[in-house]
């Protein structure tokens, strides 16, 4: 899920870049995108994503494996950081330990 994030967000810096958003029309915007590789990417990422999910939920409870997607929130502002040159700051990092401490209190409790 991560990986489909960082290549939708790659996909939109490449039609940025090159002058072909239009932020009023939707289609044309669409039209850009799928003339970049980085989109069909990631959509055959999210197909993936997809269908490894099935196969979670086969073997773990939803409400134990579905807290665990929050680590995107955590993930990606990383790789964004060190991928776009995005800003993290103290705000992100204390959120980002809740965020864990929280899925593990969850994790834990669904041991039991």
């Amino acid at each position: 899920m991560c990986l489909g994030q960082i290549l939708f967000k790659k996909t939109a810096t490449l039609l940025s870049a090159s002058n072909k958003v239009y932020s009023n029309n939707l289609l044309n915007t669409l039209l850009n995108a799928i003339q970049i590789p980085y989109f069909f990417l990631a959509l055959a990422v999210y197909a993936v994503a997809t269908f490894y999910w099935l196969y979670i939920l086969q073997k773990i409870p939803l409400s134990l494996a579905y807290p665990f997607t929050a680590l995107a929130m955590v993930i990606i502002p990383i790789a964004s950081h060190y991928l776009f040159k995005e800003a993290v700051t103290n705000y992100y990092w204390i959120g980002s330990f809740l965020i864990c401490l929280g899925i593990m209190i969850i994790s834990f409790k669904g041991v039991n």
